[in-house]
């Protein structure tokens, strides 16, 4: 058995992911985890690798229902009931953006219409922009701001660009103007590459809660496929069952893939969840 080496909250997901093995008798998807502990889906997927890397849990990769506990039930916290720790929401004030997040050089393009809080930080933005698109929030991203990089400082950055730290700006310290675009980047292998233009600025609506999905179209590539050029070339290959890798990509994938689809609604039912 691993050490007893885990935070407050790393225990409390090992105590939910043995619980609920044994109340279900199966594990736990990364869904329900989502649905319990009410956070994106990025937040859930870097938890399970964490407690994987730590040696807390097992799973098989790409697999639902498969994450086994390697602490020893004696050793787990008592799982708090979330209900009765639920705060309340504190509504801001500040204008609204309608920003267009497009993802660059898609064709046909895939988009996403958001209403942001002008005063978010960058680093909310980019979990915003995480659930919106359909990403993972599995690797590095920055933002590009008239030439300036924001995103998590880190030593390595050090050596070829300078890293500003995006929780210490906010949107509407980027720009108050409409028109405005800027640059949010997602995975530095494939570089995903995302061109945010400001439409309009409103005042918020009472009774809105903020951030919200407008509208969209496509859905999200897979991650690891390859940027751009991988994408087209996955999608020629599961659209054509003669395809030498067609299989392959199928099995790869999950077996199905709907460049088309795009649910607005779970959408912004895991907006509504954002802390």
């Amino acid at each position: 058995m691993p050490e007893r080496d885990w935070t407050e909250k790393q225990g409390q997901y090992l105590a939910f992911i043995y619980n609920y093995s044994v109340i279900h008798g199966e594990p736990p998807s990364e869904v329900d985890m989502r649905r319990f502990f009410r956070v994106t889906p990025p937040t859930i997927h870097q938890m399970v690798l964490r407690l994987e890397e730590k040696g807390l849990i097992s799973r098989v990769p790409r697999e639902a229902r498969t994450i086994q506990v390697l602490v020893a039930p004696e050793d787990l916290p008592v799982l708090r009931d979330r209900r009765r720790k639920m705060a309340k929401k504190t509504v801001s004030k500040a204008p609204i953006y309608q920003v267009k997040v497009t993802l660059d050089e898609s064709k046909p393009p895939i988009w996403r219409r958001l209403l942001v809080p002008s005063d978010v930080t960058l680093e909310k933005l980019h979990y915003i922009i995480q659930v919106a698109m359909g990403w993972t929030n599995s690797h590095l991203h920055q933002f590009i701001v008239d030439g300036i990089y924001f995103g998590e400082p880190h030593p390595d950055y050090d050596d070829y660009v300078r890293m500003h730290d995006e929780r210490r700006i906010r949107l509407n310290g980027v720009t108050t103007k409409i028109g405005y675009k800027f640059t949010y980047e997602y995975d530095f292998g494939d570089s995903w590459k995302h061109t945010l233009l400001v439409e309009k600025i409103v005042e918020p609506e009472p009774g809105q809660q903020y951030p919200v999905c407008l509208t969209g179209k496509r859905a999200c590539p897979p991650e690891d496929v390859g940027g751009v050029w991988g994408y087209e070339e996955f999608l020629e290959a599961i659209g054509d069952p003669d395809h030498p890798e067609h299989e392959e990509y199928l099995e790869w994938v999950g077996g199905e893939f709907d460049p088309e689809e795009f649910d607005l609604e779970e959408t912004n039912t895991i907006l509504r969840k954002l802390r």
